[in-house]
Order: structure tokens, then C-alpha cells, then sequence
């Protein structure tokens, strides 16, 4: 919003000081009433991604595995951790500070993280004991086993291991985790899972996955037994959000076997398989999905990946987690590996990244289910990515983009523009 007004002259010479006050008491109302989000907003048919690779990212020493946004310290900007290999496969986790918007640089007071011995398979960032700045959590292969340990973070992105602090075992084979509040308590608890979660004797675990309760200190207790119920091996995916309607978050989970399952909470945190009569028969392989509102309901659908059926397809949420399947053509993309929702251009639709070999898509929402390719318009030439994370860069209010690309598994870095 611009605002004209006449500079005060000496025909304003007569004008007391209360009303020249109250003037600008105005003038600031007015300021303050856009951000800059509403400004951007105005403009969002110009919305596009601009690669700042070269300009935003410093060298990277090895092969780029995982990345994601997080506060490592105290100010407003959006920090990386990256999961990195190195010569013989040596594993690292790199902290990159955010130069106040301006890019990014390796946190020379902690180059790189110091994690448990082994292999690091998986990580992820969260503030687990509600300090306001993100810890990190690994699960790692160590003498033969899956375990999983926490990087405290001491606020200035220093990351350490608490003395005589352990989290309960993981599983054998579990090797992902989501960091989700599922007990409606506002701090993180821990959801574990894996596609082949075995007993010792290599057959399939009766327990596929764990969930961690957090007692909002960042001390964990291990209730799966209570809080879970049986499931089918291979989970391969879970995605998190209010599917019923009652506030409280539920789980979709993925498999590749066609067992995809929907799992309701009961606002306490323990969840009851509701799949028969709440979603259609899944066949085929699920690579992924992920959530919205695409018909503007107020209620959450689903978007899945399904390329062993050669189409993807929405599940339409009927507001009570209720689901029907629908048609994806309008996305005009058959499969896909990765499928990212995100409100791009702050119009309050959502948009569609779906990452398949050698392109990534563009989708932009139009609403009530209609989509048009913007693939060309919106990103940048060379957009092929494996993996994709999203954090505001310039904390203007829109996500940004950090990608690997799949041939050099090297970092890629887009900034969302809209001029």
C-alpha cells in the first residue's frame, strides 16, 4: 500500500502539534495494517521461484542425503541442517546459519554436529523441550542395531549429548520418524515406523510402529501398547492432520502392498483403525502423499501418488473422515515420487509439486479441484529434484525451496519471487 500526502510546508506553519500527532498516529495505523505478505498477495499471478544457488549456498563438502529447515538460534530466520556423506561414507550433519535473509553460511563455532557413533539413516528437527530453538533427532545404525538419540541445542546452535539421557529403544527396522503433538498437549511426541520392522529372527514384527509420548521437558515415554493398534507391515509414509473433524490430529499411513490405513485419534492421543468403510480400496503401490483442502469445504482431503496404477488420484473428505476416491486428471501428471501441497502464492489455495523422473511440476490451485501447468512459468529451467524442503529464507511470509538434485545429490536453493 503507498500513501500520498503533502510534506508539511509553511502553509501548514498554523497546524498544532495534537492534530500533526494524531496525524501520524493515523499514517502509522494505516502502515502497519499492510503487511508485507498483503502486499505480496496483490501480486501473486507473478509469483514464481528463483534459483540462488550459486549466490545463497556455500560449498558443500560431500553428497547432500536429507536437508532441512530449523531455528537453530534466536533470531527469525530460517537456519539448514543437512545430513551429509563424505569421503568412505563418512556421515555428517552440517548447520547452516542464515545471513539474515542474504544466504547462507557453515556455523564456523560448529562446523559440523557431533553425533552418536554409526550410520546415520535418518533425522529430523524439532524443539523438544520448549525452549525455542530446534534439537535434533537421529536415528543411527550402531553395532548392528537401530537406535535413536537426541542432539540437544544450548539456543546458539551448539548441539550436544545430555549426560545420562536415553530415549526407549526403537524396533529393528524402524528408521523414520515424524515429530507431531498427538496427545493435544502443544509439545512434540514421537512417531516411529519403517517398512521392514522385524523381530530379531527377521520376521515381521506384531508392532510396526511406536509412538513416544512427551512430557513436555523432552523426556520421552514409550506408550505404543496403550496408544497404537496392530498394523500391517510396510509402512512406507505418515501424514498428519484433522481428518474427522474434531480438532485433534489423526494419521494416514502409506504402504507400497495396497494396505494404506486411516488411523483416528480420539482426542487423547489413542488411535483405532478406521480404514474398513472410511477410505476406498487402495491397490497398487503408494509412493507418497500429502494433505489439503482442495475444494474449500474446510475439511482435509488427500492427494496420492500411485504409479503402479499409472494415475494419482484425491481421496475427498466428506468432513467426517469419510473418504471418496476422485480423479486426479486435471493434475495432468500420472505418478511421481514425492508430492508437496503448499500455498505458494498466499491466495489461500493450495498448489501441487510433484517430483517424478527428471521433472518437477507445477500445479497451481485454482480451486474446487482445478489445477493449470505452470511448471514453465513458475520454475526455474533445470528443476529436476529427489527431495524437497521448504522454510522462509527471507522471512517474508512464503516458503522457500532447498532441493537435491538427483544426479550430484547437491543442494539446490529457490526463492520465492513476485516481481
Amino acid at each position: 500500500m503507498r500513501t500520498n500526502y503533502k510534506k508539511p510546508g509553511q502553509e501548514q506553519a498554523g497546524c498544532s502539534v495534537s492534530t500533526f500527532l494524531i496525524y501520524l498516529l493515523m499514517l502509522f495505523l494505516v502502515f502497519s495494517g499492510c503487511s508485507k505478505k498483503q502486499l505480496l498477495s496483490k501480486n501473486s499471478n507473478r509469483q514464481h521461484y528463483v534459483n540462488v544457488t550459486k549466490r545463497y549456498l556455500p560449498s558443500i563438502p560431500g553428497v547432500i542425503e536429507r536437508a532441512q529447515f530449523a531455528r537453530v538460534d534466536q533470531d527469525s530466520y530460517r537456519d539448514l541442517i543437512l545430513h551429509v556423506k563424505g569421503r568412505g561414507d563418512v556421515s555428517l550433519l552440517l548447520s547452516l546459519r542464515n545471513k539474515e535473509g542474504r544466504g547462507f553460511e557453515i556455523n564456523k563455532e560448529n562446523r559440523t554436529v557431533r553425533i552418536p557413533k554409526g550410520e546415520i539413516l535418518f533425522f529430523t528437527a524439532g524443539d523438544f523441550n520448549g525452549d525455542f530453538a530446534d534439537d535434533i533427532l537421529i536415528i543411527h545404525k550402531t553395532d548392528g542395531e537401530n537406535r535413536a538419540s537426541i542432539l540437544f541445542n544450548n539456543k546458539k546452535g551448539y548441539f550436544y549429548n545430555k549426560v545420562d539421557y536415553f530415549l526407549p529403544e526403537i524396533l529393528p527396522g524402524i528408521d523414520r520418524v515424524e515429530l507431531v503433538d498427538l496427545d493435544h498437549d502443544r509439545d512434540l511426541d514421537l512417531f516411529f515406523y519403517g517398512e521392514k520392522v522385524t523381530t530379531p529372527d527377521g520376521r515381521p514384527d506384531p508392532v510396526q510402529s511406536q509412538l513416544f509420548v512427551n512430557n513436555g521437558q523432552g523426556d520421552f515415554q514409550n506408550l505404543s501398547a496403550l496408544l497404537l493398534p496392530p498394523l500391517p507391515p510396510g509402512i512406507g509414509g505418515a501424514f498428519f492432520a484433522d481428518y474427522d473433524g474434531d480438532g485433534i490430529r489423526d494419521i494416514f499411513l502409506t504402504y507400497r502392498n495396497g494396505s494404506d490405513r486411516l488411523l483416528l485419534n480420539n482426542t487423547l492421543g489413542k488411535f483405532t483403525d478406521h480404514t474398513a468403510g472410511r477410505i476406498p480400496v487402495i491397490k497398487g503401490e503408494t509412493t507418497h502423499a500429502d494433505w489439503a483442502d482442495f475444494d474449500g469445504d474446510e475439511d482435509n482431503d488427500l492427494l496420492v501418488l500411485n504409479p503402479s496404477q499409472g494415475t494419482n488420484y484425491f481421496l475427498e473428505n466428506n468432513g467426517k473422515g469419510r473418504f471418496t476416491k476422485r480423479s486426479a486428471e486435471a493434475l495432468g501428471v500420472d505418478g511421481g515420487s514425492r508430492v508437496y501441497l503448499l500455498d505458494a502464492n498466499g491466495n489461500g489455495i493450495p498448489d501441487v509439486l510433484i517430483l517424478s523422473a527428471g521433472k518437477t511440476h507445477f500445479l497451481q490451485g485454482k480451486g474446487e479441484w482445478k489445477f493449470s501447468v505452470e511448471t514453465v512459468r513458475r520454475l526455474p529451467r533445470a528443476n529436476e529434484m529427489m527431495e524437497m524442503a521448504f522454510g522462509d529464507i527471507d522471512d517474508d511470509g512464503y516458503l522457500d525451496i532447498f532441493g537435491i538434485d538427483p544426479k550430484d545429490r547437491k543442494g539446490k536453493l529457490w526463492l520465492n519471487r513476485f516481481k
